[in-house]
């Protein structure tokens, strides 16, 4: 399993990266971009760490790809 600290600072960096990318982007980016942050936060929240490693590290891991993803759109040039 990937250590947790190291997929955290991973996705804060992607975080960051897709934040500087949605200040040129459009409203549906800066909507999906909300709806990332309010899952991370809730990731965060002390409430996450009250769970089991599984749990949290699934939690980690689908916010992580919803993170990639919308990274990954934010990057491709407009059609």
């Amino acid at each position: 399993m990937v250590d947790l600290k190291i997929l955290m600072a991973e996705l804060k960096q992607k975080r960051d990266e897709l934040k500087v990318q949605l200040h040129l982007g459009t409203m549906d980016a800066e909507e999906e971009w909300d709806t990332l942050v309010a899952d991370w936060d809730k990731f965060l929240s002390t409430s996450q760490f009250n769970r089991d490693a599984e749990e949290v590290g699934e939690a980690a891991r689908e916010i992580g790809l919803k993170m990639k993803a919308a990274y990954d759109k934010a990057k491709k040039p407009a059609a």
